[in-house]
């Protein structure tokens, strides 16, 4: 099998390039904003400094990633898949150490000399091919609720070993599998049975943790385990109460939540200005460059810049859908899907924390926020994925 393959660059999904390369364009611009240094040349901070080198290595990656064979990618799957799950395990165990070190009560960074890499953005990927690989197999069958279920738990894994440290990127894994499926032609009934039963599932958790039963062993082990209300990990508690709470919390676990609906409503229609926003000046706003960086864009820019970086998110998914509805391989096209499913996800969630609407759970704006390894990430995700729009006929399956 080679490893490169010859690449016909008019077939190459030109828009879905192009739309990624204005959104990284503006991500950089906002991060060079909330990180602005008038000390230094053209106002750019260390943060933005890191970012543009970043940007600059995802962009030889994704072209990197798009001229090697889908079917090389395809090949790597289960190995990828297993040193992610061989990492999320070292991390755990490895965990408060000085190679895992704890950084605001979460152990996800890996610390590797100067560099600190956040594993779980490359183990969404390893997921994601593990699964595009799983639910079209010849054998794989998406109308029994039984194969439904394997494919679920088998990307339940890393998100179940990530979410005791890390809830908030253990919630990006559903909506790339639940994309896939759908795309296979799962059941209505069966997605019904199953949002059904997580619903009540969480709902009861979520009772049991955030109920006072001062008398009850057994709820207050339940509590110690998922949601402790005290030690190194009570911040969670707090930012679920936080956000149940907001007026009691407004300033400690609910003061980044607070600015960040600030800065969003005080942009009002227009904004105020790129660099003029007060909020983001003047250092009210918390965590602006990383995950609140659409805060900024609300107090800048206003109602009608949002707007166009929310549009820009969704050209960025129909690129991406019709990418997958032309790709001639099943298994490129489920790998779409469930990437364009993954990006979508993590960025309702990550909106959603920056309105108010969920509690704060610490995710990145794909493409958009400060962060190397998230960038990276998703750089190497696309190319794969253009990798796999351009892969040659392969034998069908119910994608296909």
């Amino acid at each position: 099998m080679a490893l490169m393959q010859r690449i016909s660059y008019q077939d190459v999904a030109w828009g879905w390039l192009l739309t990624t390369l204005l959104l990284t364009t503006m991500g950089v611009t906002f991060v060079i904003s909330a990180c602005y240094d008038p000390d230094q040349a053209y106002g750019l901070g260390d943060e933005a400094r890191k970012q543009l080198t970043w940007w600059m290595v995802g962009i030889v990656a994704c072209f990197g990633c798009m001229h090697v064979q889908f079917a090389v990618w395809r090949a790597i799957a289960i190995p990828m898949f297993l040193v992610g799950l061989a990492l999320e395990l070292f991390m755990i165990v490895a965990a408060g150490t000085s190679v895992v070190p704890i950084i605001k009560g979460q152990a996800n960074w890996l610390v590797l000399g100067p560099l600190r890499v956040q594993p779980v953005e490359f183990i969404k990927l390893s997921t994601l091919l593990i699964c595009a690989r799983l639910v079209t197999s010849p054998d794989f069958q998406p109308t029994k609720f039984l194969h439904v279920s394997a494919a679920l738990a088998l990307a339940a894994i890393p998100s179940v070993l990530h979410a005791k440290s890390d809830l908030g990127s253990s919630l990006t894994f559903p909506p790339m599998i639940f994309g896939m499926l759908l795309a296979m032609g799962m059941r209505l009934s069966h997605l019904l049975v199953i949002l059904f039963s997580v619903f009540f599932a969480v709902g009861g958790l979520f009772t049991v943790l955030t109920m006072d039963a001062p008398d009850s062993p057994t709820i207050q082990k339940v509590q110690d385990t998922f949601l402790p209300r005290t030690g190194p990990k009570s911040y969670q508690y707090k930012r679920m109460q936080a956000w149940l709470h907001p007026d009691d919390y407004a300033l400690t676990e609910g003061y980044q939540a607070s600015r960040s609906m600030r800065s969003i409503g005080s942009g009002q229609f227009i904004g105020k200005g790129y660099l003029e926003g007060d909020q983001n000046r003047l250092g009210w706003l918390p965590e602006k460059h990383t995950d609140l960086i659409f805060a900024v864009v609300g107090e800048e820019v206003g109602f009608i810049g949002s707007s166009v970086v929310l549009g820009l998110f969704l050209v960025f998914a129909w690129c991406g859908l019709h990418a997958a509805a032309i790709c001639r391989d099943p298994c490129g096209r489920a790998l779409i899907i469930g990437y364009v499913c993954l990006i979508l996800g993590q960025t309702s969630i990550n909106l959603a924390v920056a309105m108010g609407m969920m509690p704060v759970t610490g995710i990145t704006l794909p493409f958009f926020s400060y962060g190397g390894s998230s960038l990276l990430a998703c750089h190497l995700g696309l190319g794969i994925c253009l990798s796999a729009a351009l892969a040659p006929r392969r034998e069908q399956s119910r994608l296909g």
